[in-house]
Order: structure tokens, then C-alpha cells, then sequence
């Protein structure tokens, strides 16, 4: 058997150490590339979400000028239009806050925007315009409404 010279094992001990230190600076690295995809994913979401919800916000009132138009000209192709509208909101996660005649008005769905005599206090008299929430249950447009007094 051969004999190893002291040299030759303090070389040895100084490549394991290299190579547990690249190692450990290789598992630094791919943790930190793994936390950089996941933060991009997270904020590529954000910015979907974000981009998303400014252009239905944008999209709310053409809706209203469009439901305001159906009423008054009782056109078969705008319902249709409309139908498929709505299709396409509901698809992006965005759905109509049921309101009606009657309801007690919600502060966290409603905006009061006038209040009338008559009918039982604190209760829905008039829906001016829809309100929108996303599908998780955030308000997009609270429904406009006429309160009782």
C-alpha cells in the first residue's frame, strides 16, 4: 500500500471543502432562482388582476348605457349583445349584486344616493343602477340606490 503524504491530504481536505462550498452556493443559488419565479408568478397575477379590474371598471357604464338603450328601443339584437355580455363578465369573475325594491339597504353593497318618503325606513326604494362584485365577493360598483327615509 502506498503511503499519502501529508501535502497530499491537506490538498484533498481543501477540494472537499471547495466542492461542499460550491455546492452549498449551488442550493443558495437555486433556492433564490425558485423564490424569483414564484415572486414573477405572484406579481405577473397581481398585475392581470389589477389590469382586469381597470377595464371593467371601465366596462361598467357602457353596460348601463347599453341595459338604458334595451329598455327604450326593445331590439332583439342588443338583448342579444347583452346576453352575451353578461356571458363574458361572468366568465372573468365579475357578477351583478342582486339588489330589489324592498331590501334593507347594506352600506357595504349600496350607495344611497337619494332618500324618499314613504315605505319602511331604511329600505330600498329605487335601484338606480347595478351594482358588480367579483365572484370572491369584493365590490367592484356599489348598486346606486333611493333609500326610505
Amino acid at each position: 500500500m502506498a503511503k499519502i503524504k501529508t501535502g497530499q491530504r491537506t490538498q484533498d481536505k481543501g477540494q472537499r471543502e471547495e466542492t461542499e462550498d460550491l455546492k452549498n452556493r449551488l442550493a443558495r443559488a437555486l433556492a433564490d432562482y425558485q423564490n424569483l419565479v414564484k415572486r414573477l408568478e405572484r406579481e405577473q397575477g397581481e398585475i392581470y388582476l389589477r389590469a382586469t379590474r381597470n377595464f371593467v371598471e371601465d366596462l361598467l357604464p357602457v353596460v348601463d348605457d347599453l341595459e338604458r338603450a334595451q329598455v327604450h328601443l326593445q331590439d332583439q339584437g342588443l338583448g342579444m349583445g347583452m346576453e352575451h355580455l353578461q356571458r363574458v363578465l361572468d366568465s372573468h369573475g365579475v357578477a351583478e349584486i342582486t339588489a330589489k325594491t324592498g331590501d334593507e339597504f347594506d352600506s357595504g353593497i349600496h350607495e344611497a344616493i337619494d332618500s324618499v318618503d314613504g315605505g319602511s325606513k331604511n329600505t330600498l326604494a329605487q335601484i338606480l343602477s347595478k351594482g358588480y362584485k367579483w365572484k370572491d365577493g369584493k365590490i367592484i360598483r356599489p348598486s346606486k340606490v333611493q333609500v326610505y327615509k
